[in-house]
């Protein structure tokens, strides 16, 4: 890479000269992205479906969880909205 000075690079000159090898990548990139196979594709949505399903299963069992917690041992473990933080 050659040194260039301070106000090629203030100026936006780099963006100019590096500006079409950035745009080959994203080309390449999104081609790629396209040829990907059908079944592929079936299979990746599957599994964010199972991901999700997971995710959403997770939260409602942690949910369970304080709220048990708070009925049981008396304390607010939620925060409430628009509570102050107590400064140190």
């Amino acid at each position: 890479m050659k040194a260039q000075s301070h106000e090629t690079l203030r100026s936006g000159g780099w963006l100019l000269q590096y500006k079409s090898e950035k745009v080959e990548i994203c080309i390449e990139k999104a081609t790629s992205m396209a040829k990907k196979n059908p079944v592929s594709k079936d299979i990746e949505k599957e599994a964010l479906q199972k991901a999700l399903q997971d995710a959403e299963l997770k939260i409602k069992a942690l949910n369970t969880l304080i709220d048990v917690a708070e009925e049981q041992l008396k304390i607010e473990i939620r925060k409430k909205s628009g509570a102050k933080q107590s400064r140190k």
